[in-house]
């Protein structure tokens, strides 16, 4: 019977080990996600603070990380990743986002000629995921992984305007707030009012604020939750832009929206 007793013992004890090595396994993987999504270092509290972890515990697993070759301790003692790692949840939520965007992209840009573009929020920054060029030899253009200013750029504040002022200030802080044309907003009380403005219109425009002679137009994309962590757009050169167009071009890209929110949702069903 002691015997018996001492075997279960064992045994409770060995699944205890195995569900403490399953927990500090998914931590580790959490910390290599949470290094991918960001577009800077990060600091022992930082991550920490994020994986939901203890100092102490987030180091012992960041410096098994380290001696893996996963992770890159800096000499500033921040850390980074070592190796490309894609986040997963990122990934899969990304690939619905252009599987259920680009046909409609497609559609808007041989509507209007114009290049259009999709943009995401990651933990701290806008970023570019996928553009449709417009065919005309003139023409603005955008690029894959371009991050975004979120004052100054439609696709940035389509997504900037709907997020909390936390997420809001991180916003800031990574990009930093800086003029690239005379247009720019840099003023945090215009700013502020500039976001809000596209709350209430339900769409951002841009005028020569982030390249002279481009102007832009830009619809958010909703989850079922109402949280906004994309945004679609429509950019063109202001020489085009006629009164007609820049009444015609927000409705044209809000509609374009909410039909990728469909087919977002209709692709959870699936």
């Amino acid at each position: 019977m002691a015997i018996a007793e001492s075997k279960r013992g064992a045994g409770a004890a060995s699944g205890e080990e195995e569900r403490l090595k399953s927990r500090a396994l998914a931590k580790g993987l959490e910390m290599l996600e949470r290094l991918a999504q960001c577009s800077h270092p990060l600091g022992l509290a930082e991550l920490a603070h994020m994986v939901g972890l203890g100092k102490p515990s987030a180091f012992r697993l960041l410096q098994t990380l380290v001696a893996t070759g996963y992770v890159r301790q800096r000499e500033d003692s921040v850390y980074e990743l070592n190796r490309v790692w894609v986040p997963a949840l990122t990934q899969d939520w990304q690939l619905r986002l252009v599987s259920a965007a680009r046909p409609e992209m497609e559609a808007l840009g041989m509507e209007l000629a114009e290049t259009v573009t999709l943009a995401v929020l990651m933990v701290d920054h806008i970023r570019v995921v996928e553009t449709r060029e417009s065919s005309q030899h003139i023409r603005m253009s955008n690029y894959p992984n371009r991050i975004l200013p979120p004052y100054a750029s439609s696709l940035g504040k389509a997504i900037a305007a709907f997020q909390p002022p936390e997420r809001l200030q991180q916003l800031f802080q990574v990009y930093g707030v800086y003029a690239t044309t005379e247009n720019t907003i840099t003023d945090p009380a215009a700013i502020r009012q500039e976001l809000a403005g596209v709350r209430e219109r339900g769409f951002s425009r841009e005028f020569e604020e982030t390249v002279k002679g481009g102007c832009c137009f830009a619809a958010p994309i909703a989850e079922k939750n109402g949280a906004v962590e994309a945004a679609i757009s429509v950019s063109l050169p202001t020489a085009r832009l006629t009164p007609a167009l820049e009444k015609r071009i927000p409705s044209l890209v809000m509609a374009t929206a909410h039909r990728i929110e469909k087919r977002m949702r209709q692709s959870l069903k699936e």
